[in-house]
Parts: structure tokens; C-alpha cells; sequence
């Protein structure tokens, strides 16, 4: 077993990591929320008169439908990461899918966990869990949803808080499972079981299926400090428990190097054949950025096409494989979709019904002939309405294909 070294920490003033925190905020708001140039301008779109779609919006730890999303209550702005928005989405890997179980999740911030199906979807809430922490990337172990928990330091105003959100207070959970059959959520990993103090607070992280690389951040008075490390589990990973000891765990050190060349975008180019299939259509002009889940269930990978900065800004993308559902989908910011049917190999191109000046899609997910998209209300880096799409994919297809 490896010694579990301290991980190095790299230092940054803290006046420089505010204003670096402001300058990415920027760059997600003009990428999310700009209106592109388009990267397929002469699709169909979705008929708003045959009913091929439902609308949904976020009240009261449920969710609620209505027909259109500019006629949800009003609700008060909050940053991204304290506001109630689906944070991460993703379908359930054919090889862990089990009968009479969801075959996809969506990840709500703030609130719970919503287990789709064909037919609909039901969200689960857990009030020692999500009310006062960031949820977040999505992942899943043996078919088993397991995410993230952590607190903004620049937005969370309950950051002091001793109170750890578990039925323990002296468990600070870093990671949870939903268990698919029992519809309760149990703490995997703590902050404790990482050798992390009650100021470090974890950034984001890269699993592999085996390692976890992770970044956590500490801010001082005087400055922000950084440290990077891998840890891997020797049981599997729904086994673990925030009783168990650190011995459990292997750690070793990692830098900002390997955590960035994780988490950082690959060159479209290397990306996967089914992915580059899949919209081989767009120009290569286009400037994009996609999140792509294969079928793995681990954390998702990152590509990016530079285009010539003729069409403008660069649009965000969410793709998936879903075998289990037959399909292979990438849905852009503004609704431009590409599916590819599994059974016949044919691609089918439309365009999401149109949001409202200042709306956007977001994270997507397949279960069976349904495809539920994430769309937001977005003011620089707030949020305000929020929600999701159910798609008929049967009946889409039968518009495009006429």
C-alpha cells in the first residue's frame, strides 16, 4: 500500500483567483447563453402543435408541467451553483441496466434525484442531503447513481457551517449513491476518509473506473491554495461506507498538469467514431464544445472543434450513447439535435422547440424512446426558471422522416 503523502499545494493570491473566477464565469455565460450563428440552420424543428413533446418545471421538490416554459412562476435568480437546475444527467449502462428499474437519472441541484423511465419520470429528495450543498457529475458504479457534494466558497453563505449535511454532523459526505431499489441515498466517501480538513472543499474530479483524480481548494485571508491527488478504493466502490478507515483507500500525489489533461477538452479530432458519425454533417467551420458519455458510465470526456471563428461563438453540446435505449443523441445549447437510431444506423437532424431570448438547453438523457432535456433561465451566472423536456422520439422521427 502506498503512504498517504500530503498532496503539494500550489498557492494563488487570493484578489488573482477571484478575478479568475469571474473571467470563467463570463466565458460560461457569452458560451452559454449568446445565440450562435447555427450549426445546422435549415433544420426542421418541432412541431409546438403535435404534441411530440411536454414541458416541466422545478416547484416544491417536484416537478410540475406546464406548456411552455416562459409561463412558469417566477422564481428569485440565484448563482448556478445554489440554484434548483438539473446539474448532471445520464442513462443508466446497458450492461448494469436491471428490469423494473430507471434506465436514467437527472441530478436536480438543491433538491434530489429524478429516475426516468419511457414513460415518465419521479424524483426522490433527501432533506439531510441536498438543501444547503453544490450536487453534482454524475456517475455510475455497477448501475448505481453516484455524485458529488460540496460548497461554493464564493457563493455558499452557510459555508461556515459546522453542520455537514448527513445524518451524522460529523459527516461530511463527499460522495453518495442512490440506491436504484430502495430509493435511498447513502454516504460513500467523506471528507475525513480523504485526509481533508473542514476548510478544504473538493473542485471537481475525473473518474476513470478506477481512479479518482481530484482537485479540492482551500481559501485563506490572504490566499487560495490548490492540491491534486489520486485515490483509489480496494473494495468496490457502492461498499464503501464513511465509517471505514483511510486504510481503505490507496492515495498518491497528482499535479495540476494530470488533472487538467483529464478534465480539459481533446481536439474533436480524437474523438470517438460514433461521436464523429454522428454529427459529420456540421461544417467544420463551427466552433463547438461537446460533454460526451459513452457507455461506461464513468465521468464523461470533453472535445472541442476550434472552427475558423467565422460562425461565431463557440455552442456547448451534451452527447450520450444509450444502447440500452437504441440511440445515440448530441443535443447543442440551442436545440440543434443530432440521433442516431442503433437498429438501423440512420441519423436523424431537427431542432428542439425554440426557448426564449435568454433560455438554454442543457444536460440530456435517454430512457427508451424518451429524450429529457435540461433547459434553464440564465442571467450571467444566475439562474432563475428552470426545468426539462420529455421528447417522443417515435413520433419526432415520423415528422423528419416525412
Amino acid at each position: 500500500m502506498l503512504a498517504a503523502a500530503a498532496p503539494k499545494r500550489v498557492r494563488f493570491p487570493a484578489q488573482a483567483a477571484l478575478s479568475g473566477l469571474i473571467a470563467a464565469m463570463l466565458c460560461i455565460s457569452c458560451s452559454g447563453t449568446k445565440e450562435p450563428s447555427g450549426t445546422a440552420p435549415d433544420l426542421p424543428q418541432i412541431s409546438s402543435v403535435r404534441k411530440s413533446h411536454e414541458w416541466y418545471y422545478f416547484r416544491n421538490d417536484t416537478f410540475v408541467q406546464v406548456d411552455l416554459p416562459q409561463r412558469t412562476p417566477q422564481t428569485l435568480e440565484r448563482p448556478w451553483t445554489e440554484a434548483v437546475r438539473i446539474s448532471s444527467a445520464a442513462s443508466v449502462p446497458l450492461a448494469s441496466l436491471r428490469p423494473g428499474e430507471a434506465s436514467a437519472y437527472a441530478l436536480v441541484n438543491r433538491m434530489g434525484i429524478i429516475a426516468f423511465t419511457e414513460d415518465g419520470g419521479e424524483v426522490y429528495n433527501d432533506r439531510s442531503v441536498f438543501p444547503s450543498v453544490t450536487a453534482d457529475s454524475l456517475v455510475f458504479s455497477g448501475g448505481i447513481p453516484v455524485f458529488y457534494l460540496y460548497r461554493s466558497s464564493f457563493f455558499n453563505e452557510t459555508i461556515e457551517a459546522d453542520a455537514a449535511p448527513s445524518a451524522s454532523p460529523a459527516i461530511r459526505p463527499f460522495l453518495v449513491e442512490f440506491n436504484p431499489a430502495t430509493h435511498i441515498f447513502y454516504p460513500l466517501v467523506s471528507y475525513d476518509n480523504l485526509k481533508l480538513s473542514k476548510e478544504d472543499e473538493i473542485t471537481g474530479y475525473f473518474w476513470d473506473g478506477k481512479t479518482w483524480t481530484c482537485s479540492s481548494k482551500r481559501t485563506t485571508e490572504h490566499q487560495v491554495e490548490f492540491k491534486y491527488f489520486l485515490w483509489e478504493p480496494q473494495i468496490e466502490l457502492t461498499e464503501l461506507s464513511p465509517a471505514l478507515s483511510s486504510d481503505r483507500y490507496i492515495f498518491r500525489d497528482a499535479t495540476e498538469e494530470t488533472f487538467r489533461s483529464l478534465n480539459m477538452p481533446h481536439l474533436f479530432n480524437d474523438a470517438p467514431a460514433e461521436l464523429k458519425e454522428l454529427v459529420a454533417s456540421i461544417p467544420s467551420e463551427f466552433s463547438f464544445y461537446v460533454s460526451w458519455r459513452d457507455t461506461s458510465g464513468t465521468s464523461p470526456q470533453n472535445y472541442y472543434q476550434p472552427g475558423n471563428g467565422s460562425s461565431g461563438a463557440s455552442i456547448n453540446a451534451k452527447g450520450l450513447c444509450a444502447p440500452a435505449a437504441g440511440y445515440t443523441v448530441i443535443v447543442f445549447a440551442d436545440g440543434t439535435t443530432y440521433l442516431r437510431r442503433t437498429q438501423t444506423g440512420r441519423i436523424y437532424a431537427f431542432r428542439l422547440p425554440l426557448l426564449p431570448a435568454g433560455y438554454t438547453y442543457g444536460e440530456a438523457a435517454l430512457a427508451g424512446n424518451s429524450l429529457y432535456v435540461a433547459w434553464e433561465e440564465n442571467n450571467f451566472y444566475k439562474t432563475g426558471r428552470s426545468g426539462f423536456i420529455k421528447i417522443h422520439l417515435q413520433d419526432v422521427i415520423s415528422q423528419v422522416a416525412d
